[in-house]
């Protein structure tokens, strides 16, 4: 059993082959070790360690062993910490390097340079931020090799370009922290991939948030003659590996990548790709995929390594946009709900939208019903503007005490009110909250009063109403508009008993009275004839000025 190791550069595609006849074979950056040792294979590349691997020749078995390499050796697309068992046909990273191994009989002839395919996938785990792409340098062992000056010089034209790399990396994360429409972040990111990488195309999928299904949401070409009904999706199987695992894969000959070879591949001629994923708070967003179509122009580790540090600037971008436009669309829907609803409320229908359409519920609640008292000589008196004025600092006082005992502004009729207790809270509770709320808003008005009477000469006192029963809540009205309100004849008795009121008074239901349990001080008025009743109906008066 004969074995050769067959060596391909991927980024001039320079190729030499070497037989296994050692007991070891060092491979390494230069041709001496730090130990002293010679290396049989000498790979000139800035990412591989003057002692990075060895293959060891045990009878007729070859295994291959890193020897704590900076950047690691990959066998298969795998990175392995372990000695392991070569097998005809492996597939061996180094670096920029690919080592293809062969192990044949002496009566095979001997494979030539041009057959070598280059068909391996790398797989490497997406960094979390840019300065990773310098790390791959092994700049702790960047020592001055007399030896051998041209790798010196090699290593130091390598550095040059990757601290221009990472130059353009912070301008591009310097734009994406004030950049938050997707269009824009999609076309700087595809500019510096077409800018420092042989990318001809580049695409991202987005997960649909409902569906999980990936959609295209960007495409664009490097040449300006192609257009995007010539977009065929990317490979599926490349795809779902980047999420699945949470890396990003580079494949060096898609024609022959077992992995991803599919109708597409074949269809668009794809020769390289790099898939990245796109996560964001440890949940995959979608995938930064680009690609190649000419045989010469072929990915290398660095753009592997510049594809991962891109993806992870435009995955935050992408969850920094996401969250500014979630944020202030909840700015403009609070600031639109607030004003009708208390925060508990407002605060459900952020978090579910949905729970927003037309319909409704039987539910007990507590309703009610305030009034201004001769409204109508007043605004007959004050100027238009002095009425508007009047209305909205009562408005705004009144309202804050119904949110403050948890009630829910149904609507302004006029200078009225209405009001719903106990359709976000236990119903035992409302008819307790709505009597609290109209004691505050009678209380509050004493002092109001008097402001207004200063103010505008006028004496301003509210009757309020209150009642008790089953009643349907919910949204009520068209798709274009809609409020959130209770009908039924409950609601009816309670602006009933509001028109009955005399200023300052608060009216109860008997049924409202017998739930509140001699919680507040409370007179019986017998029973009176309500507008839409037939029979006269028991009514009682909180007799708040009494209550503490």
């Amino acid at each position: 059993m004969a074995a050769k190791i067959l060596v391909r550069s991927t980024i001039d595609n320079d190729s030499f082959e070497c037989e296994l006849t050692s007991a070891e074979t060092r491979i390494g950056r230069s041709e001496l070790t730090k130990s002293g040792f010679k290396n049989n294979i000498v790979l000139p590349d800035s990412q591989i360690s003057r002692e990075h691997a060895l293959i060891i020749k045990r009878g007729d078995k070859y295994f291959l062993k890193d020897l704590d390499s900076a950047n690691g050796t990959y066998l298969n697309a795998e990175k392995i910490s372990n000695e392991r068992l070569l097998k005809d046909k492996d597939s061996i990273q180094i670096g920029s390097f690919l080592l293809r191994v062969k192990l044949v009989e002496e009566t095979v002839p001997d494979i030539t340079p041009p057959e070598f395919t280059p068909a391996g996938t790398v797989l490497l785990r997406a960094p979390s931020n840019a300065s990773l792409l310098m790390s791959r340098t092994d700049l702790t062992k960047l020592t001055v090799d007399k030896t051998n000056v041209e790798s010196m010089k090699k290593e130091l034209e390598e550095l040059r370009k990757k601290a221009e790399i990472l130059s353009h990396l912070y301008e591009l994360g310097s734009m994406f922290s004030s950049v938050f429409a997707f269009d824009e972040i999609f076309e700087r990111m595809a500019k510096m991939l077409f800018q420092l990488t042989p990318a001809e195309r580049c695409l991202v999928q987005i997960k649909d948030t409902t569906t999980g299904e990936l959609k295209t949401k960007f495409i664009k070409f490097r040449s300006e003659q192609h257009n995007n009904s010539e977009l065929i999706s990317p490979p599926r199987a490349i795809v779902e590996q980047a999420l699945r695992e949470q890396v990003t894969l580079l494949s060096l000959d898609a024609q022959m990548d077992e992995r991803i070879m599919g109708k597409s591949v074949m269809l668009q001629n794809v020769q390289s790709v790099i898939c990245a994923p796109l996560i964001a708070n440890a949940k995959p967003l979608g995938v930064l995929y680009i690609d190649t179509h000419k045989s010469k122009l072929v990915f290398s580790p660095d753009d592997l390594d510049l594809m991962n540090a891109i993806a992870a600037q435009t995955s935050m971008a992408l969850d920094n946009a996401a969250n500014h436009e979630r944020l202030m669309k909840e700015a403009l829907a609070r600031e639109a709900y607030s004003r009708f609803l208390p925060d508990h409320i407002v605060n459900e229908i952020l978090v579910s939208p949905d729970s927003l359409k037309l319909g409704g519920t039987n539910k007990e609640a507590t309703i009610l019903f305030a009034d201004v008292r001769g409204f109508t000589p007043l605004s007959e008196k004050l100027r238009p503007e002095e009425v508007v004025e009047l209305l909205n600092q009562y408005f705004t006082i009144m309202t804050e005490k119904i949110f403050l005992h948890h009630g829910l502004l149904d609507k302004y009729i006029g200078d009225g009110m209405m009001a719903l207790f106990g359709v976000a809270y236990a119903a035992e509770e409302s008819p307790s909250n709505a009597v609290k709320a109209a004691i505050d808003m009678q209380k509050s008005m004493v002092d109001l009063r008097e402001e207004f009477k200063q103010k505008y000469d006028a004496a301003v006192s509210i009757g309020i109403g209150i009642n008790t029963g089953v009643i349907t809540v919910g949204y009520i009205g068209s798709d274009r508009r809609m409020e959130y309100t209770g009908i039924g004849d409950p609601v009816n008795l309670a602006s009933r008993l509001e028109s009955n009121t005399k200023p300052s008074q608060i009216l109860v239901s008997s049924y409202t009275h017998s739930l509140l349990k001699d919680a507040f001080p409370t007179k019986p008025l017998g029973k009176i004839a309500v507008k839409g009743k037939s029979e006269p109906q028991e009514v009682y008066e909180i007799v708040w000025q009494d209550y503490i």
